[in-house]
């Protein structure tokens, strides 16, 4: 998904800065999202680090403030995670650790990394001239903080046990840091911060192909008929999101549907909530067929069940 966003970010005219690992990868994928560059001045670079280690973030966004020209990056998106599918107890523990060091501590990283440099108090050097500010200075347009979560967020299914807790906690931290950047108001000097989280559902990639080879056969029976997005539907979808001004984005409509049953108090808009109150009837349903999809398979009274094929 990452590729993808970078890309089409790229092709609306945005400077790019990609962290990963694998540094044969990373140029490979540099090569890709530069050419959807549409100016000439566009820049691209990649920095290789591991996000799970809380200095390997920091140097990260310290070195792309330095290669910005000394400005720190105006939007920053978490992409990191993995997902490895088993039942709870047949998960080993080192498996929950890995996904929330993955899924959820690399992107709390990158994020206070990103947040000490957005909202610490401007620092001019001595000496050098300050621009003069009036009432009438208008205010520099938003910093985004973009979070990458699931669509298992809001209905975790059985099989997803070292993976959904991890994704849900992204969409807690957004809702945590929605309330919490109140507290930095914008001024002519310090643009306003806002957080969204994007919510997909299947994406067919490579790691996808991997997922099914490992699922329970029940977690394949549940996610029934479920089609999947790219990579560049889901990206496309996610910005969309953003440009309307959504903080929870979803990027399909069951994934729609799925946010508005669980929309809680996160920031919605007048239509979400009359959704979601009609969607609530559906839900208990859905809930109760599933459940005893599971219990059946527990008691041997669905042999029939048989994983998906992998595409």
């Amino acid at each position: 998904m990452g590729r993808g966003v970078a890309r089409l970010l790229a092709q609306k005219g945005a400077n790019v800065v990609i962290t990963a690992r694998n540094v044969q990868r990373l140029e490979e994928a540099l090569e890709h999202i530069a050419a959807g560059s549409i100016r000439k001045s566009q820049r691209f670079h990649f920095i290789s680090a591991d996000l799970t280690s809380s200095a390997e973030a920091t140097r990260v966004l310290s070195e792309t403030t330095t290669w910005n020209n000394d400005s720190p990056p105006d939007i920053v998106w978490c992409c990191a995670g993995s997902a490895f599918p088993a039942l709870f107890i047949d998960a080993p523990i080192t498996s929950h650790q890995s996904h929330f060091e993955t899924n959820y501590l690399s992107a709390v990283y990158i994020a206070h990394a990103a947040l000490q440099q957005w909202l610490k108090p401007s620092q001019k050097p001595s000496g050098t001239t300050t621009t003069t500010i009036t009432p009438t200075t208008p205010l520099p347009l938003p910093r985004h903080l973009i979070f990458t979560s699931s669509v298992v967020a809001f209905y975790p299914l059985a099989g997803y046990g070292p993976y959904s807790p991890s994704k849900a906690s992204l969409r807690s931290l957004t809702d945590t840091l929605s309330q919490e950047l109140l507290l930095y108001p914008p001024t002519p000097t310090r643009p306003a911060v806002i957080p969204h989280c994007i919510f997909p559902a299947t994406i067919l990639t490579p790691g996808y192909i991997e997922e099914n080879k490992s699922k329970h056969p029940i977690t394949l029976k549940l996610e029934g008929s479920d089609q999947g997005q790219t990579a560049e539907e889901v990206a496309e979808a996610s910005v969309k999101g953003l440009e309307r001004g959504e903080e929870m984005v979803t990027t399909d409509f069951v994934g729609g549907l799925m946010w508005r049953s669980a929309m809680g108090f996160s920031r919605k808009g007048f239509v979400d909530t009359l959704v979601g109150m009609v969607v609530l009837w559906v839900v208990g349903w859905v809930r109760w067929d599933m459940d005893r999809t599971v219990r059946k398979w527990g008691m041997g009274k669905i042999s029939e069940i048989k994983p998906k094929e992998v595409r």
